[in-house]
């Protein structure tokens, strides 16, 4: 079985070809939208909802960005630049 995975810049690009497919097609306006009350109360009760959420999960996510993300991508960033200068050393030798 085979694992979807977008991710969230994915995710960003279709909400944003998703507005412009709404703006192209039926002149949707996002921001005319936002600017009416029941379009202020969506806005509000997503925030309230986002921020429990974060509320819930935040600390797990900043423990493991913290603790393993970063520093993963510390280890890799020194290996590929030790990989790199690997690379110029043997040019500049001439090794193939």
């Amino acid at each position: 079985m085979k694992s979807k995975k977008g991710g969230f810049i994915g995710l960003i690009i279709l909400i944003i070809i998703a507005l412009i497919v709404l703006k192209y097609l039926y002149n949707f306006s996002v921001f005319e939208a936002a600017g009416t009350p029941q379009g202020q109360s969506t806005i509000n009760y997503t925030q309230q909802v986002f921020g429990t959420i974060w509320s819930v999960i935040g600390p797990s996510v900043t423990f493991v960005q913290n603790q393993i993300f970063f520093p993963l991508v510390g280890v890799i960033w020194a290996n590929f630049q030790s990989f790199l200068q690997w690379g110029q050393q043997n040019a500049a030798a001439g090794i193939k």
